[in-house]
């Protein structure tokens, strides 16, 4: 198996735990903006939210792929 392989079968999963991280802590920036009453940033940091969980599925299923070879 090639090296870049080997590499990719560490480096995905810790791409997806290290997207989960920053979902988990832009959540926590939406609640402190909210609390702040800065309402337009938290609604902005909310988009930033779903689009990084958009992501989640094809961080697993590549992790899921590369982990087969």
């Amino acid at each position: 198996m090639s090296e870049k392989i080997e590499k990719l079968k560490h480096l995905l999963p810790h791409l997806l735990e290290h997207n989960q991280e920053h979902i988990t802590e832009h959540k926590r920036w939406v609640t402190l903006c909210k609390e702040a009453g800065l309402n337009e940033v938290a609604e902005d940091l909310k988009k930033v939210v779903s689009h990084l969980e958009a992501c989640t599925p094809y961080f697993e299923a590549a992790v899921t792929k590369i982990q087969k070879l």
